[in-house]
């Protein structure tokens, strides 16, 4: 076909879509703009909201012990409370000596070229300071911005061994949260690096997590605590 037929074609497409739009049988859906923090200028609204979703920990909880499916349903029809969850982990780690995700962007800066996962990016702080040197999948519940991925960690959209490093950074959220870890591994290529940072007392046995991610297809590297949070990494050994 010419290059005038494509254009053509093109036009015509385009003016056929404009006339659905105009007669309502195509609409265009505005998603609200996602904002973290949200904006305490209103001190009725944060009780508000304080008292509809608990604290921090209560959040924790509730997503910790609560299928990623049903997680990822509830917010996607309300991603206010995304929103409040990433809030209040702003406000939390103000007093921490260790942020995990700021641990993981000085390990990508010392390397360059890999195509990264990160799994439950949140703020998508990763992407934003290494995108220069890697390509970097975020994926989360929500998406906070457009180059972020709004999916179920447990189905992430990316084919079988595209993932150089996978990273999960205090996102194994979810009462099966081993199905990220599947899916982790689904997209990893052989050899590719799977990072976990997580509060130490997440573990109540790093020994069985050791087995358990071995079970997977993994062979852990090393175990290290940091503060109160555990590192732990490894390798994609074995396919299934």
């Amino acid at each position: 076909m010419s290059s005038y037929l494509i254009l053509c074609s093109s036009l015509q497409n385009a003016i056929a879509w404009l006339e659905r739009l105009a007669s309502g049988e195509v609409q265009i859906i505005t998603r609200p703009e996602i904002i973290v923090p949200i904006p305490d200028t209103n001190p009725a609204e944060v009780q508000q909201r304080l008292a509809r979703y608990g604290d921090f920990s209560t959040l924790n909880r509730h997503w910790n012990q609560t299928h990623s499916a049903t997680t990822h349903q509830r917010l996607q029809e309300n991603p206010e409370e995304w929103a409040q969850y990433h809030t209040l982990y702003q406000k939390s780690r103000k007093d921490w000596a260790v942020i995990p995700y700021e641990e993981m962007i000085r390990w990508c800066q010392q390397r360059s070229d890999y195509t990264i996962g990160d799994f439950g990016c949140g703020e998508a702080k990763l992407a934003e300071a290494v995108s220069d040197r890697h390509t970097v999948y975020s994926f989360d519940h929500i998406a906070i911005n457009n180059n972020a991925i709004a999916c179920d960690m447990a189905h992430v959209p990316l084919d079988d061994e595209t993932l150089d490093v996978a990273i999960f950074s205090l996102s194994l959220m979810g009462s099966n949260f081993t199905d990220y870890l599947r899916e982790a591994h689904r997209t990893l290529k052989l050899d590719g690096q799977l990072h976990i940072i997580e509060s130490t007392s997440r573990f109540s046995d790093k020994g069985q997590f050791r087995t358990d991610l071995e079970n997977l297809g993994f062979t852990v590297i090393s175990i290290q605590d940091m503060w109160k949070f555990t590192h732990i990494r490894a390798i994609k050994t074995e396919r299934f």
